[in-house]
């Protein structure tokens, strides 16, 4: 059966899996069946004392000690035939067990038949993964005993006999029936079980494919990132935190000439591998606007009729800043679409400029030949902070957002940190506030003007 269902590459694993259920199962009945045997010969010593030494006692300590023996055993079965040995003894131990404890007992046997012994019989063949073959046999093993047994149980006791053939031949007829029903179940279930057993295998190998497929996408989409960089200009600390593997969230820094520094951060609806596609796509489209040597409202502009001309049939929008930082004339010129306001940190003052946004979301679709731009002075030691808003709307359990008070009472006081330790302390202020799954993408970017 299993060679017909199971693959040639799977089918040891599956034999390995066939052994762990009958170890686990058999270890189950034998603490099971110690447990049952021990609190019977405490329950006789107590109460039935004088039951002690009878024709019961010696079956129950019986079972005790072949349990015992069996459970011992278990760690020494290394092989799937070893533990189905294991297995068939424990069930041979509780059907002779019935057997027996009902022929002993007349009033048993007229009364309860056929009862103990059917009990047992499913029990046994019905708990552990026994193939209908198998259970055959242990059907057949139960049918012989039973019939020996209880032929020979069948005396006169003042000419009245026990066992009358038509209630033997009900019982008979009884235990090949549940033999028969048990060997049907049984085949079914193996067939199911096996075929489980393959789709298990095949989904695990799927998922494996597609996680191998997702870290080498997540390592391209990683490399897109700008590394942190300190010159003698700026430094600039960068860190990405995606919800998923990879997000939405972009961003980029440039050195136009010796005295000029691009920078650009962006949003893009949706999350996870979806998401990250579509940053690739424009992060090629950026790459060529930045190489023109445009400023950040006519870079945005092109951008945003790209998104409309692209994306814009599939819902596909974006926020975005861009500034370029020209240290010669302390100058920062800076252009926002929808993006949250980005901050400005005036050392000298420690006043914070909010950078706000001049207008919609890109990809929205308003026709409009207008170049969003704006001019502000910097000094040296000043500092500017791009983010995402999974910064500032991270929530914690009472719904609350992080918000823009405590990012500006945050940069007042850490203000003297240099950029990494200052990112680092703050995505571990918002984790700790968040108290649980991020949920969103978190890109930050700290600049510092020297």
């Amino acid at each position: 059966m299993a060679s017909a269902i199971i693959p040639e590459r799977f089918r040891q694993e599956y034999r390995g899996e066939l052994k762990n259920i009958f170890a686990q199962r058999v270890n189950l009945f034998c603490y099971i069946a110690l447990s049952a045997f021990s609190i019977e010969v405490i329950v006789a010593w107590l109460f039935f004392r004088r039951l002690l030494g009878t024709k019961d006692m010696p079956g129950i300590l019986g079972g005790a000690f072949l349990s015992l023996l069996l459970l011992t055993t278990g760690k020494f079965a290394k092989k799937l035939t070893a533990q189905k040995i294991r297995g068939f003894f424990f069930s041979v131990i509780i059907i002779s067990i019935s057997i027996l404890a009902a022929a002993a007992h007349p009033d048993v046997i007229t009364n309860l038949g056929i009862t103990l012994v059917l009990i047992a019989f499913f029990v046994s063949a019905l708990l552990l993964p026994w193939n209908m073959l198998e259970t055959g046999m242990l059907g057949a093993y139960t049918l012989i005993i039973f019939t020996g047994v209880y032929s020979m149980s069948n005396i006169r006791i003042n000419y009245v006999n026990y066992v009358h053939t038509d209630i033997f031949g009900i019982n008979v007829t009884l235990l090949i029936v549940a033999a028969f029903i048990c060997m049907v179940v049984k085949r079914n279930e193996g067939v199911m079980s096996q075929k489980d057993f393959v789709l298990k295998k095949e989904i695990e190998e799927k998922s494996k494919i597609m996680v191998e497929e997702l870290e080498l996408a997540n390592r391209i989409h990683s490399g897109l990132m700008p590394k942190s960089i300190k010159t003698d200009l700026v430094d600039v600390a960068v860190d990405y935190r995606p919800m998923l593997y990879m997000g939405g969230d972009y961003a980029k820094f440039h050195f136009l000439d010796k005295n000029r520094l691009l920078f650009m951060i962006a949003d893009m609806t949706g999350h996870g591998v979806s998401a990250a596609l579509l940053v690739n796509r424009i992060h090629t489209e950026i790459e060529g606007l930045v190489r023109e040597n445009l400023m950040p409202g006519e870079i945005l502009k092109k951008l945003d009729n790209f998104i409309k001309a692209d994306f814009g049939k599939i819902g596909i929008f974006l926020s975005a800043f861009c500034g370029v930082i020209d240290f010669s004339d302390k100058k920062l010129v800076y252009s926002n679409y929808g993006h949250p306001p980005q901050i400005l940190f005036q050392k000298a003052d420690k006043k914070i400029v909010l950078m706000e946004s001049q207008t919609f979301l890109m990809g929205i679709g308003m026709e409009t030949s207008d170049i969003y731009q704006v001019k502000i002075n910097f000094e040296r030691g000043d500092r500017i902070f791009l983010f995402t808003d999974g910064l500032i709307e991270a929530k914690n359990k009472a719904g609350d957002e992080f918000g823009y008070d405590r990012f500006e009472r945050f940069v007042r006081e850490k203000g003297p940190l240099d950029v990494a330790g200052f990112n680092e302390e703050l995505l571990a202020s918002v984790k700790k506030y968040q108290e649980g799954a991020q949920a969103d993408d978190i890109f930050l970017l700290s600049i510092q003007i020297k």
